[in-house]
């Protein structure tokens, strides 16, 4: 019982949108911050979702807008000295960034890399 990801970064593509496809045995869903196709492999139908929030692709526009919110709520949760206005605890953000060192250590090292809970 686990799931075995592959995760692949480059910057070496117009500038556009940062994409993202998922895959599993029965389907796969793709994503670029606008809309979400999914497919199943089975009968190889195709849902598309649209979520008309897209914002700009430059680098201004970090992570599709979301650097500035997570700026805002900082500076927000600063200035009343409340942490509960993140969003997250650090515990949370912390489970967060392992998962993607995990990644980046199996980039690295051409290996599998367990997450264990640690």
């Amino acid at each position: 019982g686990g799931a075995t990801v592959s995760f692949t970064m480059t910057a070496f593509t117009p500038l556009e949108h940062r994409k993202t496809r998922v895959f599993g045995s029965h389907g796969m869903a793709e994503g670029d911050g606008r809309t979400v196709r999914v497919v199943d492999f089975r009968d190889g139908s195709e849902e598309i979702l649209d979520s008309r929030t897209s914002t700009g692709a430059s680098a201004a526009d970090g992570h599709g807008g979301g650097d500035g919110g997570l700026t805002a709520a900082f500076v927000d949760a600063v200035a009343n000295r409340d942490q509960g206005r993140l969003g997250v605890d650090a515990a949370g953000a912390l489970a967060g960034h392992l998962v993607v060192w995990a990644a980046e250590r199996a980039r690295e090292s051409g290996t599998v890399v367990p997450l264990t809970g640690e």
